[in-house]
């Protein structure tokens, strides 16, 4: 008997009630708009600052030109100059003969501007460190508008220190170059 009322017990109990499901509200244009805002704001100002620089006739290549080793070998024509005008005048004849020569073995074109690498990886691990930032936010506020929660991105911090690393090798460069 008793297992017959613990069992009629067990029946006798009404279910928990399940939570309601939620509504699903789409998301306006309005809300679509201000999601998206991060990433237009950034190929806006992406846009308006690469139109600048053409208009003012900068080139990326410019830019990433390492001036500290061209002020360097500007430094080192200087003292060739002052070590040649104080040479004498035979010695300065036998350098012109040497020099005449070497310039017309070597070609005027070859010689390139120093560009920095470290400079170029800082502007691209940079520029794809904004990008990501602006699309991360997107999701963010896309994922809020949508089911009313902001997504959990701290597993993402990873992979925004990895994206730091690019400016290392410009950053180490930096300071050898002050040290000297």
């Amino acid at each position: 008997m008793t297992a017959f009322f613990t069992y009629a017990g067990l029946l006798a109990q009404t279910p928990a009630p399940k939570p309601p499901v939620p509504q699903v509200i789409p998301i306006t244009d309005a809300e679509k708009w201000i999601a998206f805002s991060p990433i237009l704001l950034f190929l806006l100002i992406t846009c308006l600052v690469f139109f600048k620089l053409k208009k003012d006739k900068v080139s990326l290549k410019d830019l990433l030109l390492d001036k500290d080793a061209n002020v360097q070998i500007e430094i080192e024509k200087t003292k060739q100059t002052e070590a040649f005008l104080a040479a004498s005048p035979e010695s300065q004849q036998a350098m012109k003969e040497a020099s005449a020569t070497l310039n017309n073995t070597s070609d005027s074109n070859t010689e390139k501007p120093n560009t920095s690498v470290s400079r170029f990886l800082a502007f691209i691990s940079g520029l794809v460190s904004v990008g990501l930032a602006c699309v991360l936010t997107t999701f963010a506020i896309w994922n809020y508008f949508d089911v009313n929660v902001f997504p959990d991105l701290n597993n993402l911090v990873g992979v925004l220190l990895t994206l730091g690393i690019g400016v290392v090798p410009y950053a180490f460069n930096k300071v050898t170059t002050a040290a000297k």
